[in-house]
């Protein structure tokens, strides 16, 4: 601002009249109008010196003469104030000249003493004197903007200086400031600049800054400007008001953001935006960046020694993204992270799967769908370097897509020749499809039973042949074999106790000792709380061990279970929306425009493996008057693997007769003395229940006292342990061994013969 030419007039102009002088000249004047007015009542009426009468006269007469002469000019402001203050003056004698008169007309003297009386009365509420020292500052009482003041009126003699004066003196935030020097810098637009003056001895208030100065002149905020007065201390403030001015800047500036280079834009946006004091991500560099016609990519890094926290919600408000659904975001260790944003959401659109995705590859992977930046999404069914078979777990609620993901897993074992066991606990409703097309297709939750009791009764019948090896040889003699369970839940939640402490006991134990023998176990279920899996913590835990699907749950608690120690470090995992909607924004939205039909989004998810988060979308499979074409295709052109007759033995009639209709089979368990299952074509019995025979397993006392039933002359103390079954898979430790022994003793119940060798007495 040039502040030299208001400095000079702010200097020599009269300083305006502040609220508190102005009451202080007010109550002066009032004092004066009393005083004034009980003189004009008995003054008349006293003995004292003629020229003292003459002079009350005189006073009213020259001040009538010198009013008159006012009239002459065009100066309509100032005539107005001079008839203002000559009032009180011209009332005051008139009614002193009344009195002095009441004795030669000889009316009553009561009638003087009431006029005087009558202009005290109007003279000092009115106070015009006083009121005639603000009247050139408020010319009119109606509020008027800068584009008014800007306005030449014809016949308003007011200028642009006394309308900026009026708003400013009308305004509670200027206190008693005043407002000097105004400099319009031309007549044809309302920029000016000013000097706001404080009452001597006083600082412009700290509150006058350019939001309030804004207020006053109703501009915007970056239409002000303030800064000190050179050579003067803080009772004077110079002050810029341009809104002409901040409307062209922020068009020029308009138009170099849209002429910037993308990257310029970009990193404008994040220093403004993200990496700033309230922004989205302070103090988190954009590292490095690709801008593609579809994707664009940046690499950002929290500083060293911090760990990255990013909201993913903030990071889209920051960077101008209504469709959160665009911005992927994937950890890259503890500080550092890929942003992928993308021009519409990348996985509306997906493909149908091949014969070649769904084949196991040569490290044992299936692909199950695409990821966001277009590559496959890869699962492993059987790892090669430990020798075992891989669990997995689906979490989703009603109509995220599990059992679309379930229809490929069972297509992609069968292709790639693993024997595919499937349990819809839902009674068929969610899989009718995989009918005839994989190994045995359970259905309800009676079948479901009887299915676990003949994969764990397989179970036992490889570990019994396998010669004591610790892994899988996925070449030899029996296939791998994969047990999904659609809707568990229902199974694990039963309100039957029996059944549910059954089926959690056996999918915990298939869980812990079936990957070695190549059984996996992949669980799909709506919530992953404990009431929800049979109180089993370990079958949630185990389940997550291979993989884990995420797909749209109905709580965040679910999605959190999901994560709990396997989410990747840095992993940043966004919520699954029921439906996307494009061109949904709120520009659409205020104009009427934004789409209603949105696209729904089952299969979309979130698959965490091998120490990653992928948000991914599972193939899609075309439905055809209520039947998979596709699936079909692709599943009846593989041979099915299913059991050896050794194992088809051991899982019992259930799975001879399995995909032919039969009565409904009782789901409680069989007693774990039945005799062995014949053949697989016969109706033999039924796999045994093994929780009934773990139910029924000796305790340690007696193994301790059968084995020693069998020794009568004795046993030594490490003989007896191995005995009990320690140093096995589900035996007793050794110190629970040990005590035991010492129990039976101290109870007479064992004899001692020293160096620790026990007999029975």
């Amino acid at each position: 601002m040039t502040t030299e030419i208001v400095k000079a007039e702010a200097a020599a102009g009269e300083r305006g009249l502040t609220r508190k002088t102005a009451r202080r000249l007010a109550l002066a004047e009032r004092l004066v109008y009393g005083a004034a007015g009980t003189w004009a009542t008995i003054g008349p009426h006293m003995e004292v010196p003629w020229w003292a009468h003459g002079a009350a006269v005189a006073t009213g007469a020259v001040t009538g003469i010198r009013l008159w002469k006012r009239t002459a000019g065009d100066d309509w402001t100032g005539q107005l104030a001079s008839a203002m203050r000559a009032l009180p003056v011209l009332g005051w004698s008139g009614t002193y000249t009344t009195g002095l008169l009441a004795p030669v007309f000889d009316y009553p003297n009561g009638w003087p003493m009431l006029a005087s009386a009558a202009w005290t009365a109007v003279m000092v509420p009115m106070a015009p004197w006083t009121r005639s020292k603000g009247l050139r500052r408020a010319v009119e009482n109606l509020p008027v903007s800068y584009e008014e003041a800007a306005e030449t009126v014809e016949g308003e003699p007011v200028t642009f200086e006394d309308h900026m004066r009026a708003l400013w003196n009308r305004s509670k935030d200027t206190g008693d400031t005043t407002l000097e020097g105004i400099q319009q810098y031309s007549h044809d637009e309302p920029d000016f600049e000013a000097i706001v003056l404080a009452p001597a001895g006083q600082a412009v208030p700290r509150t006058l800054d350019e939001r309030a100065i804004a207020g006053v002149f109703d501009v915007p905020v970056d239409a002000i400007d303030t800064k000190a007065v050179d050579g003067y201390g803080p009772g004077r403030l110079a002050i810029q008001v341009a809104p002409r001015a901040a409307e062209r800047r922020r068009a020029a500036e308009a138009l170099e953001t849209e002429a910037e280079e993308p990257g310029t834009a970009l990193e404008r946006i994040w220093a403004e935006h993200v990496n700033c004091t309230g922004g989205a991500a302070p103090g988190v560099d954009l590292v490095a960046y690709s801008i593609g016609e579809e994707q664009i990519r940046l690499r950002i890094a929290a500083p060293r020694g911090k760990t990255l926290r990013v909201n993913h919600e903030a990071l889209c408000s920051a960077l101008g993204i209504d469709d959160i659904s665009r911005l992927v975001m994937e950890g890259a260790g503890p500080r550092e992270a890929v942003v992928y944003i993308y021009r519409a959401n990348p996985l509306l659109e997906v493909r149908a799967p091949t014969a070649e995705d769904l084949t196991m590859d040569d490290r044992g992977r299936i692909s199950i769908g695409v990821a966001h930046d277009g590559t496959v999404a890869r699962i492993q069914l059987f790892n090669f370097d430990t020798g075992r078979a891989q669990h997995g777990i689906t979490a989703g609620t009603t109509g995220a897509g599990k059992s679309g993901l379930m229809r490929l897993l069972g297509a992609a074992q069968r292709i790639s020749g693993v024997i595919s066991w499937m349990a819809d606990v839902q009674g068929g409703m969610s899989m009718p499809e995989m009918e005839g097309r994989v190994d045995w297709m359970a259905k309800g939750p009676a079948e479901t039973m009887q299915q676990l009791r003949a994969l764990h009764a397989v179970k036992v019948y490889r570990e019994t042949h396998s010669s004591g090896r610790g892994d899988f040889d996925f070449h030899g003699q029996w296939r791998l074999i994969q047990w999904t369970g659609d809707e568990i839940n229902r199974l694990l939640s039963s309100l039957d106790q029996d059944i549910r402490k059954e089926a959690a006991w056996m999918i915990g134990d298939l869980q812990k000792t079936g990957q070695k023998v190549g059984i996996g176990v992949d669980l799909a279920v709506q919530s992953l709380h404990l009431k929800e899996l049979g109180d089993n913590h370990e079958i949630r835990e185990k389940g997550k061990e291979g993989h884990v699907f995420l797909l749209r749950t109905a709580s965040s608690s679910t999605q959190g279970m999901g994560l709990d120690g396997i989410a990747p470090i840095g992993a940043h995992i966004s919520p699954i929306p029921e439906r996307i909607y494009e061109g949904a924004g709120a520009k659409e939205l205020f104009e009427g425009t934004a789409a209603t039909e949105g696209v729904p989004t089952p299969g979309m998810g979130w698959l965490i493996t091998e120490g990653k988060a992928i948000l991914f979308r599972t193939f899609v499979l075309a439905k055809v008057d209520g039947r998979y074409p596709q699936l079909e295709e692709l599943m009846d052109g593989a041979p099915m693997p299913t059991l050896t007759p050794g194992e088809a033995r051991a899982a019992g009639a259930a799975y001879a007769r399995r995909g032919t209709p039969a009565p409904a089979p009782a789901m409680a368990p069989e007693p774990a003395t039945a005799p062995a299952p014949q053949d697989a074509a016969g109706e033999g019995a039924e796999a045994p229940s093994p929780f009934a025979a773990a139910a029924k397993t000796p305790t340690i006392r007696e193994r301790i006292l059968a084995a020693l039933a069998e020794q009568p002359e004795g046993m030594a103390l490490r003989d007896i342990r191995k005995a009990a079954g320690c140093g096995t898979e589900d035996g007793p430790s050794t110190g629970s061994v040990n005590n035991e022994v010492n129990k039976l003793a101290a109870e007479g119940a064992l004899l001692s013969l020293g160096k620790g060798i026990y007999r029975l007495p």
